[in-house]
């Protein structure tokens, strides 16, 4: 551990050695000093940079990618690649190898990754806050040190779930980043609010704070709660209960699952708090709901946003 610490402490004019342990997973740390230099090299493994602070280009293959504080860039398997700074601001940087022959037997995660080596090649660009999820990678990141760093009981494991977890999430923005820049240059404002709707639509059942969502629409808290109303004509609070709403529905009149299940796979962490959204959302008990399903009995339909503060 103490080798691990001193060389991720000391700022280096070279690229640092990656020791990629036999379950070929690894994150380096990189502070780089002014006049860093970076031959062009071509790694056999896929790599994934995650910039902590400083301005440099990525150059893949001769075409040079910006990449700046909070961005996150992958660089497929095999592919030629180096950095070239801007000497004012040096970067410091994460670097996490994924090597491919240390997974052949974990054929999903294998998928996964050669996925990732395929649109990170189709998508050559970093992936930052407005990104969908990409908030989230930070977390994965910091897990993945942690079990690196005390390397306690079933960290191998650990870090295996986590780095699935992560190229997951890296794979679905990407796979949902059009060929085109994917703000909308004539109202980039409106289309961060919508992608952050859109973001709470597939992960409604996680907990969601209004401060990662204004961080991911790259705003402040008050700008994001007022542009956010302004486009939905409701405020963030009544979008997420009214997702989570729509989901109980679905289940109460599909399922046979406990209330108490429901409220849990629809996001809710208090029943009694479950409960009193519900009925304002839709004007009915949930056990009202469902019993009124069965019978074919409609109900208050939760496109009536109001409700639910």
């Amino acid at each position: 551990m103490a080798n691990f610490e001193q060389q991720n402490l000391q700022a280096t004019k070279r690229p640092i050695s990656m020791n990629i342990p036999e379950y070929g997973i690894y994150i380096g740390e990189s502070h780089h000093q002014p006049n860093f230099k970076m031959e062009p090299q071509c790694d056999n493994y896929t790599k994934i940079y995650y910039m902590l602070e400083g301005v440099a280009e990525c150059f893949i293959d001769s075409t040079p990618i910006q990449l700046e504080k909070d961005h996150l860039f992958v660089i497929p398997c095999d592919t030629w690649h180096y950095l070239k700074d801007d000497d004012s601001k040096p970067p410091s940087l994460y670097i996490l190898a994924l090597e491919h022959s240390s997974m052949e037997e974990l054929q999903t995660f294998c998928q996964q990754v050669e996925l990732l080596d395929q649109l990170a090649q189709e998508h050559l660009r970093p992936l930052s806050h407005h990104d969908y999820a990409a908030y989230e990678i930070p977390r994965m990141f910091r897990k993945v040190l942690y079990e690196q760093r005390v390397s306690l009981d079933g960290h191998i494991p650990a870090i295996q779930a986590t780095l699935l977890s992560m190229v997951v999430a890296i794979n679905r923005i990407y796979e949902n980043i059009p060929a085109i820049d994917q703000i909308d240059s004539m109202n980039p404002t409106f289309a961060r609010i919508q992608k952050v709707a859109d973001y709470i639509a597939q992960h409604f059942y996680e907990p969601i704070c209004i401060e990662n969502m204004a961080k991911m629409a790259h705003l402040s808290v008050r700008q994001f709660t007022n542009q956010f109303k302004a486009v939905h004509g409701v405020t963030f609070i009544q979008y997420l209960h009214y997702r989570r709403i729509h989901f109980a529905q679905q289940l109460l009149a599909e399922t046979d699952q406990q209330i108490a299940a429901i409220c849990f796979e629809s996001g809710f962490n208090d029943l009694a708090h479950f409960y009193r959204v519900f009925k304002k959302v839709t004007k009915v008990s949930p056990r009202k709901y469902r019993m009124n399903s069965r019978v074919g009995i409609s109900a208050p339909d939760t496109h009536d946003l109001s409700g639910g503060e």
